[in-house]
Parts: C-alpha cells; sequence; structure tokens
C-alpha cells in the first residue's frame, strides 16, 4: 500500500509539474486585425447601365437574348464590356440574316430577330467574346502595333479554365480599334466596371487557320505548299499542325493560285532557258508546269527546303525568350494594326537566320479605315535580286479572323532572298 501511494504521489508531482511548466511557456496569443469585410459598389451594374440607354437598346436586347444580364450587374466582379450602339447592331443584323433585314427597317424588326432568331448561343458567344473580366480604361490598351491579346470571356479548353480566346483592343493617336473594327467611344462607367463602344459587333470566330483556308477555293496551291514543306516534320513543327492549333495566335500571309502559278512559271522558265538557252522551250515547259496545278509542288522539279522557306516566310513571327525557338509565330497582326509609314516584321525564317529583316508592311488609310495593305519581300524574283526593290503583295482579303489568328490573301509570293 504504501508503494502504491509512493507511485501516485510521483505521478501527481510530474502532472503539476507539467502544468506548471505548460503555464510558463504559454504566451498570450497574438491578436491579428479582422479581416476587413468588402464593400462592393451600389448603383447600376454594365447590363443596368446599357439597359438605361436608349441608343444602346439593340445590345441591351442582345444581352438579355444571351442570358448573362444578371452576370453582367454582378457588383462583387468587375467587367470591360465592349458594346455596339443601334446603328452598329443594325448593321450586324442586317448581315447576320443575310441582308433580309434592311438597314431602313424598324428598331422593331431589328429587336424581333435579336429576340426571336438569333440562337442563343450565337448571342452568348458575342457577348462572352465581348467582355473581360477585369476593367481597363482606353489608355491601358496596347498600341496599335504590335497589339497586344485580352482574354474574353470564352474557355477554349474546359480543363484549363484560364485559356481563354483572345481579344485585342488597341489604342492609337488618332484611332482605336477593337480587332480591325474602330472603337467610337470609350470609358463610359458603370458600377461593377467600364463600357466601350465599337464600331459594330466583333464576332467570335468559330473555325482555326486550316479549316478557312481549307475552304478557300482561290487557295489550292497554298494548302499544296503547306503539305509539301512539312515532308518529314512532325508534330507542332508541321505547319499544318500549327494551323490547327487552336491556342496559337498567328498571321498569315497566303498567296492566291494565280501568285503562286507566276511563281512557278518563273521557276520552270529561268531554270530551263538557263539550261538550254532558248525561250520557245523554256515557255512551254513552264506553262506545262503550270498546267500541272498545284500538284507540281509536290514533285522534284521544287525542293521540299525551298517550299519550306517560302511558307515560312509567310508566317509572322516576333522574337520570344525560348533558347531553342526564339521566333514564335505569336502575332496576330490585323490590317489597322500596321502603321501608314510601314514598319519591318519579322517571320519564322528569322528561326533560321536572325537578322533577316522579315517582311515590310504597310497599310493606306481613308479615316480609321484600310484601304490598302501591301507586304515587300526581302527578294525579287527572280531570287538574287536588290532587296525590297521589287513590286508590293497587296492583299486581295484583308483580315480573315480564326480561332488561332488571321490571314490576308495575297495576289503575289514573298521571297527571303
Amino acid at each position: 500500500m504504501k508503494k502504491i501511494n509512493n507511485h501516485l504521489r510521483v505521478s501527481f508531482l510530474a502532472i503539476v509539474s507539467g502544468l506548471l511548466f505548460l503555464t510558463s511557456c504559454n504566451k498570450e496569443l497574438e491578436q491579428l486585425a479582422p479581416i476587413a469585410r468588402p464593400v462592393y459598389p451600389t448603383g447600376n451594374g454594365v447590363a443596368a447601365t446599357i439597359a438605361a440607354i436608349p441608343s444602346d437598346s439593340l445590345y441591351y436586347r442582345l444581352l438579355v437574348r444571351s442570358g448573362l444580364v444578371s452576370t453582367l450587374n454582378d457588383t462583387t466582379k468587375s467587367f470591360t464590356l465592349f458594346a455596339t450602339d443601334n446603328t452598329g447592331m443594325k448593321i450586324f443584323v442586317n448581315a447576320a440574316s443575310g441582308g433580309a433585314i434592311p438597314l431602313a427597317a424598324p428598331d422593331a424588326v431589328f429587336s424581333a430577330f435579336i429576340a426571336g432568331t438569333l440562337p442563343v448561343a450565337s448571342a452568348q458567344g458575342i457577348v462572352l467574346y465581348n467582355t473581360i473580366g477585369q476593367k481597363y480604361m482606353a489608355y491601358q490598351f496596347a498600341g496599335s502595333f504590335p497589339n497586344f491579346p485580352l482574354p474574353s470571356q470564352i474557355i477554349l479548353d474546359p480543363t484549363q479554365p484560364f485559356v481563354r480566346m483572345p481579344i485585342f483592343p488597341t489604342t492609337g493617336t488618332t484611332y482605336s480599334y477593337l480587332n480591325n473594327l474602330p472603337l467610337i467611344a470609350a470609358d463610359m462607367n458603370a458600377a461593377n466596371g467600364l463600357i466601350h463602344h465599337s464600331f459594330t459587333i466583333a464576332a467570335p470566330p468559330t473555325a482555326t487557320l486550316k479549316t478557312m483556308i481549307a475552304a478557300e477555293p482561290t487557295l489550292s496551291y497554298f494548302r499544296a505548299a503547306v503539305a509539301r514543306a512539312d515532308s518529314g516534320s512532325t508534330g507542332l513543327s508541321k505547319f499544318d499542325s500549327l494551323l490547327n492549333y487552336g491556342v496559337t495566335n498567328m498571321t498569315v500571309l497566303a498567296p492566291n493560285d494565280a501568285a503562286f502559278q507566276t511563281l512557278v512559271f518563273g521557276l520552270v522558265y529561268s531554270q530551263v532557258f538557263a539550261a538550254t538557252g532558248n525561250a520557245g522551250i523554256a515557255a512551254a515547259q513552264a506553262n506545262g508546269a503550270v498546267a500541272a496545278g498545284p500538284a507540281f509542288l509536290g514533285t522534284n522539279n521544287v525542293s521540299t527546303a525551298l517550299v519550306k522557306g517560302i511558307i515560312a516566310y509567310h508566317l509572322l513571327a516576333s522574337l520570344t525568350t525560348s533558347t531553342s525557338t526564339p521566333y514564335q509565330p505569336n502575332i496576330r497582326v490585323f490590317s489597322v494594326n500596321v502603321p501608314a509609314a510601314g514598319a519591318f516584321i519579322k517571320t519564322l525564317v528569322n528561326g533560321g537566320i536572325a537578322i533577316h529583316p522579315g517582311v515590310r508592311a504597310q497599310a493606306t488609310y481613308a479615316g480609321p479605315a484600310v484601304t490598302s495593305l501591301s507586304f515587300t519581300g526581302y527578294g525579287t524574283f527572280p531570287p538574287g535580286g536588290a532587296p525590297f526593290s521589287g513590286a508590293a503583295a497587296s492583299a486581295i482579303t484583308m483580315d480573315k479572323h480564326a480561332v488561332n489568328g488571321v490571314y490576308h490573301i495575297l495576289n503575289s509570293v514573298l521571297l527571303p532572298q
């Protein structure tokens, strides 16, 4: 019994000592300042602000059709919205209806089309594409060249919600743009964001460069040239794969069939004439090469390296920090991004020849609109001529907009040397 009592006494003393030790070591916890509860703005959200503007009534009808009114009125979030006034909406509806609704139709006709005929998915896509998830004043947009992408609310990859379809607002000294559309008003305040107005609707692209170029009837030679240039390549080292990769940001200069036919004729004529000295024979064989059509580019009469160099020279690029591929096709150049004074732009050729000057681009303006766009190559035809001394290639069609870039159709093939 005495032994048990001694054991309990020892245990009790150990417990008391432990408690005294903990009491002496534990200090009062530091009191941190309480986290301030956020104060959200009051007043009209973005959608409600649009609803209160009579000249934006058709755009508000588009917001209603999209089902995004409550989202855009959420004052716990911030938005920048590119809206379009009634004049611009009428231009959009006229085009969307295939001309069935004339520009002079009553407002009620346009409103009925938006509310009942325009697919909800289309309305939602337009609004999401024209919305950025934070506030951007107009002065915060990048300069006109090069432009800078901002992420819209369209998610390109559901597994990666931060991968968004980009939209391209730019600010200039005289005119500012959304993609290739003039901005006609800026910096309208709403409780939860800002509203800018574009000339008409900037619709989101729905197809990749590859898909759109595949549907162009005048680009069969360009497609054949891409196929030949890709010989022996794999993955994203193939031009075809790049053109179909949805998260790239490219500018393609695509010479049309007539341009490639001129190139093919000149190449064959110069080779045959150099070998025979006979102009008749040279012309006959050159005409035969042209008659072979795009398939000629897949024959041994031209080398893969030559065709690959030509295609690389028609993909604009910019310098990156990558050591393996310093020049990448990651620049989207709309016609309105090209200065009237002209500018040199690098291409994928610079990946192999860093000092190459690139192509020279120049735009002609009438007010905010580009009336002509031209590109001049470093080389002239036949190859080896004086740099940039040949005639410029003109853009027959400008600003064909795809999910992963933009392309311009040219009337001449550019040569890198």
